[in-house]
């Protein structure tokens, strides 16, 4: 019975995520984030900041 209750909440938090489209894009843009802030380092910073630009541009199309 409590298992039941457990696996109930769990999967109530999960649906309340996934409706409310918690991290989707920000999900999406995060390979575009870390790549950018790497360059960063290497090269100049526009070169980074252009391949971050991108994630930006992902997390706001995404509308979830």
């Amino acid at each position: 019975m409590k298992i039941r209750k457990i696996l109930l909440y769990i999967s109530l938090v999960f649906f309340t995520f996934f409706v409310s489209g918690c991290g989707v894009g920000d999900l999406a843009a995060a390979p575009f984030r870390v790549t950018g802030a790497v360059v960063n380092v290497i090269t100049p910073d526009v070169v980074g900041d252009t391949i971050s630009g991108v994630g930006d541009v992902i997390d706001k199309t995404i509308p979830f």
